[in-house]
This record gives structure tokens, sequence and C-alpha cells, in this order.
């Protein structure tokens, strides 16, 4: 390799770095200012869900890779999608365990050949009902919550700071139109000023 290459590459390699630092920096900082996670925590739990579509990219996964949805909060994992057998459920769990700073895994994923495009814009359509229900319903810390719609099933992951909090959450998911199910991994846990 000549001189001229090295630079080349050098300087690539450090414009990707200097690149990736202010993303991190701009999506914490967003994040902080947002979520009610530590800064920490916001970071790992990004790493985590890294981990877990890095090992879904893989080559010998790649097949689930558009089958699955990871949702990180506080360390517990959420997976969602729908795949054609339990045998591709089971192992999408198996990819995820092992990965540093998972305290839980929710495996959500449904074994179903129903989906398309109709069930996909429905549940577009009830996501983005519930996102701007809980984002104007007041006593809703709306960032605290991740949502996932499969085939109709809401899931939740996330925390709130009193049960009427979650209990509000809980409803507005129920009351929208075409919901079928509402399961949710949410925490009751007050937040606690230092």
């Amino acid at each position: 390799m000549d001189a001229k290459s090295l630079i080349k590459d050098h300087l690539n390699w450090r414009g990707n770095k200097v690149a990736a630092i202010l993303i991190i920096g701009v999506l914490a900082q967003g994040c902080a200012t947002v979520d009610d996670r530590k800064i920490n925590q916001v970071g790992t739990d990004a790493e985590i869900e890294l981990d877990i579509n890095k090992r879904l990219f893989n080559r010998k996964n790649i097949d689930l890779f558009l089958d699955l949805q990871t949702n990180v909060y506080e360390g517990r994992v959420m997976l969602t999608g729908a795949v054609k057998s339990d045998f591709n459920r089971r192992r999408i769990e198996t990819l995820a365990k092992g990965i540093p700073g998972i305290q839980v895994i929710y495996n959500n994923v449904q074994v179903t050949n129903s989906g398309g495009f109709k069930n996909t814009a429905n549940d577009v359509w009830i996501r983005a009902k519930i996102r701007s229900q809980l984002l104007a319903e007041n006593g809703i810390k709306s960032a605290n919550y991740q949502v996932r719609v499969i085939n109709s099933t809401v899931y939740l992951l996330g925390r709130s700071f009193s049960n009427l909090e979650l209990n509000k959450v809980l409803t507005i998911a129920k009351r929208v139109k075409h919901v079928s199910k509402v399961i949710h991994h949410i925490v009751v846990r007050p937040l606690i000023r230092k």
C-alpha cells in the first residue's frame, strides 16, 4: 500500500469516527432531554439493540432480520415480529441471549402465516394513533414508552411513574379501534431525583 492510500484510509477512518461521535452525542443529548433514563443507560440500551441487530444481520440469520423488531428499555429487551415457525421464534431469543447488559428478554414474536399489506397498514395506523394519544394525554410521559403493533396486538415497553399513569397508558392502547389485545412490559417506578 502506498503512502497516499494510507493517508486516505486514515482520514476516512478519522472522519467516520468523528461522525459517529457526533451522531452519538446528538442522540444522547436528545434522549437525555426527552427520556427519563440516565445517559449511560440510554447508551447501554442502544448497544444492546445494535448487538442484537448485528447478530441478526449475520449471514446465517439474515432470514430473521426483516421479521423482527427490537426495543430495549433499561436493559429489558422486547422482541416483536412474526415468523412462520416456532423454531425461528426460539432462534431469535437464542441470538439475543448472552449480550452484556440484558436484564430480561420478552419474546413476543408471533408464529403465524397471517400478515401482509393490509395488516401492516392497520398496525402502522394503530401505532400512530396510540403514540399521538400518549403524547396528548396529561399525566403521561410519552417518551418513556415504546410501542409496537403486530397483527393488531399492541406491545408496550417502558416505565410509568405511578399505577395511575400505567392505567391511563393501558386504557389508551385498549380503546384504539382494531386493537385485539394489549401486552405490556411496563414497570411502575417513580423517578427519584438527586
